[in-house]
C-alpha cells in the first residue's frame, strides 16, 4: 500500500481517525474527506462502518456516497 493515495469518506458517521491512523501506518497517504473529486480520484476508497447502518446510509445519502461508489465501481477502480 506505501504511497497509494486513499481517502477515506467522511459522511458523518465511522471512526474516521482510527481508519486514517490504521492506512497511515501501513504507507498510504491518507486524505479525510467528503470531497467527491478527490473520492473518486484517489488510488482508493475507504467507507468506515458502524453499527447504526440507517444512520450510515443517511450520510452517505447526505453527501452523495453512493453516486461515488458506485461510479467508481463501473470504473474498476477500488472501494
Amino acid at each position: 500500500m506505501t504511497g497509494r493515495s486513499v481517502v477515506v469518506l467522511d459522511y458523518g458517521s465511522g471512526n474516521l481517525r482510527s481508519a486514517q491512523r490504521a492506512l497511515e501506518r501501513v504507507g498510504a497517504q491518507v486524505e479525510v474527506t467528503s470531497d467527491r473529486t478527490a473520492a473518486l480520484e484517489a488510488d482508493g476508497l475507504v467507507v468506515p462502518g458502524v453499527g447504526a447502518f440507517e444512520a450510515c446510509m443517511d450520510g452517505l445519502r447526505g453527501i452523495g456516497g453512493e453516486e461515488i461508489i458506485a461510479e467508481r465501481l463501473s470504473a474498476g477502480r477500488p472501494v
